[in-house]
């Protein structure tokens, strides 16, 4: 094996997959899927397998993925399990995880095919998968974490909020690409919030399954990918990414409709949902035109991104700022 290479490609995956499996590989395609890994599908003789790569850089990540899917598939929460793992450089110079690959695609590209009722069933599906994931503890700290071990660092849900804005805000401000000034008024609607903010527990949740790795076959849900982490706080952060990427696609906004409507969100509730949803907005402004981890750059439509945060600005009102 070629030891310079200095990121994972197809050879690579497929020669891990035969030292891991036996099996003759028939083919190996890199996936587009996620911004931090690559990751392949690599059919065998005999199997379907997605093989996740990365340098050494990332063994916290995938211990982290592996010790979450201890804590959550004895839950019923169907994740794709690891069924070889190599954090060690044992079959090539990059850490992998291997899986069967699930039956269906990521939610955001087979959208287009669902009928209403398939957005309602999916949104339900989703719904019972994040009430088992609430079953496990609450966490002592907010924010994103690797374990119950590692504690965030931030003591509120508002604090957790506020320092990303704060840190999109200087991102956005170095890019030039759209004006930073917007994102003070995001910063003042977030300190309006912050009694209602800092009332949230820190409730466990996938905090990234969205309109991405939620795998759809036949419209069900086949299983959750990429769970490296959860995140501590309030679960209806993962509804305000599903719809602002779902909006950022132009698509319609009926799978999150339902799933706000299966949560039965009082006003306090879709009050904050709102802000998510604006949050998300700026997440999107602040990765656009950045360069991946996985080396894919990023690339938004800036008008629509514009339009969205104007329109979900308006959607907030202007009693927050």
């Amino acid at each position: 094996m070629n030891q310079s290479n200095a990121f994972p490609n197809e050879e690579i995956a497929a020669e891990v997959v035969t030292a891991m499996t036996h099996e003759k590989v028939l083919s190996s395609i890199r996936m587009t899927t996620g911004d931090q890994y690559f990751v392949f599908a690599v059919k065998t003789t005999n199997n379907e397998y997605v093989i996740r790569m990365a340098n050494a850089d990332f063994k916290k990540k995938f211990e982290a993925a592996i010790y979450w899917q201890e804590k959550l598939i004895p839950l019923g929460v169907p994740l794709a399990k690891f069924i070889k793992v190599d954090l060690d450089g044992k079959y090539s110079p990059f850490l992998a995880l291997l899986m069967q690959r699930l039956p269906g695609n990521d939610l955001c590209n087979v959208y287009l095919t669902l009928s209403d009722s398939d957005k309602r069933n999916l949104a339900n599906e989703i719904v019972k998968i994040h009430a088992m994931v609430t079953a496990l503890p609450i966490g002592k700290g907010y924010g994103i974490a690797n374990s119950y071990e590692q504690t965030p660092e931030e003591r509120s849900w508002y604090e957790f909020i506020a320092n990303r804005l704060q840190l999109f805000k200087d991102i956005i401000k170095h890019n030039a690409i759209f004006d930073a000034e917007q994102i003070s008024k995001i910063i003042l609607i977030a300190k309006g919030l912050e009694e209602n903010l800092r009332a949230v527990p820190a409730t466990p949740f996938l905090w990234d399954a969205s309109e991405r790795n939620v795998i759809v076959h036949q419209g069900k849900i086949s299983g959750i990918v990429d769970v490296d982490d959860l995140c501590f706080g309030d679960p209806l952060f993962v509804l305000g990414i599903t719809y602002a990427a779902l909006e950022m696609e132009g698509y319609d906004t009926l799978y999150p409709d339902y799933w706000a409507e299966a949560w039965q969100l009082d006003k306090m509730a879709q009050i904050r949902l709102d802000f998510y949803r604006l949050f998300f907005v700026v997440v999107f402004m602040r990765k656009h035109s950045t360069m991946s981890t996985n080396q894919q750059k990023i690339i938004y439509n800036e008008n629509r991104l514009q339009k969205m945060f104007d329109q979900a600005l308006t959607r907030m009102g202007n009693d927050y700022y």
